[in-house]
């Protein structure tokens, strides 16, 4: 059997798209291959869900207002008979702490975010410290703040997602896919370990798994797996009324529970490659909570409870 469309890796883009397919031309046939339907790895799932408006580049800026606008009625679009989604929005807000060299860019960002709409302030360093005294302005001018900005759960998005397309027609199908099939310079299909997909067209939505697959086909994509550790750490900074914070240096710090808090640092340094093994507890204490500890006095006792490890597609052109 052929297929008007095979979307390569059924996370929450590819499940996402077979949705907007259905929708937009109901009489489509879809399928969606892919290879781990428990997600264990997938990026989705592995996500800290955080979303926010304050981006410099006006396309991300568009696309996160477009998200906040799906979650606003996402329950009610994505229920089945069987099942409705609770993507849990929490809009605890995202700081921005800037400090001098940070500033230019900060405000340049913030005057793209107003023009198109957003509602991010700027604080100075006292405001800061006033409305939020946990945390500590030495060294810093002040920050921008969405209070729309929050955080959701990735993996009920991606039920969501998943179960209204089925319900659509769209086909879901567990296999790996090994290659693109092409024929006179034209895509064919998709070959699977249970066998060859034929199909008018392919999608593919692999995540940080994309160059791997389209690498044969002469598409060099700038795009490498880079993993990513991030740590949940409890504490004695109550985290009721406090928003995400991030610091200059790449660090950030987001609300989980009571005491509990997701930490983190990315860099260009981070390992690449498909190995989900969490880096240790001494990267922690090297790299991150230093830098929290400036910021966060609090933070100069906290026990880290679990970490985990998740592969981030980075473009290397920009580093998006």
């Amino acid at each position: 059997m052929s297929h008007d469309v095979v979307i390569v890796g059924g996370g929450i883009m590819g499940s996402s798209t077979a949705y907007h397919l259905l929708i937009a031309e109901p009489s489509l046939s879809v399928l969606v291959v892919e290879k781990d339907p428990s997600y264990r790895f997938a990026s989705t799932t592995l996500s800290e869900g955080n979303v926010r408006v304050q981006f410099n580049l006006e396309e991300n800026i568009r696309i996160s207002q477009h998200t906040m606008r799906v979650l606003d009625t996402f329950a009610d679009d994505m229920e089945t008979a069987r099942f409705r989604p609770d993507p849990s929005p929490r809009r605890e807000g995202n700081l921005f702490l800037v400090d001098e060299e940070g500033h230019p860019s900060a405000a340049a960002g913030l005057e793209k975010q107003r023009s198109l709409g957003c509602e991010v302030e700027w604080l100075d360093a006292a405001q800061i410290s006033a409305t939020f005294p946990a945390y500590r302005t030495e060294g810093i001018v002040g920050g921008t703040l969405g209070r729309g900005d929050g955080r959701v759960d990735p993996a009920a998005m991606l039920r969501g997602y998943r179960a209204k397309s089925i319900e659509l027609g769209v086909e879901f199908a567990e296999a790996t896919v090994t290659g693109v099939l092409t024929d006179g310079g034209r895509v064919r299909g998709v070959r699977t370990t249970d066998g060859d997909e034929p199909a008018a067209a392919v999608l593919v939505a692999a995540g940080a798994w994309t160059a791997d697959l389209v690498r044969p086909l002469g598409v060099d994509l700038p795009v490498v797996p880079m993993m990513r550790t991030a740590y949940v750490v409890a504490t004695s900074v109550a985290t009721a009324g406090l928003p995400a914070v991030f610091l200059p240096s790449g660090v950030y710090a987001i609300p989980e529970g009571e005491n509990t808090w997701v930490s983190a640092r990315s860099l260009d340094t981070d390992p690449v490659g498909y190995d989900f093994t969490p880096a240790g507890r001494k990267r922690y204490v090297e790299l991150v909570w230093p830098e929290l500890v400036t910021h966060l006095p609090a933070f100069d006792r906290l026990q880290v409870e679990t970490s985990w490890a998740g592969l981030y597609a980075v473009n290397r052109m920009d580093g998006n």
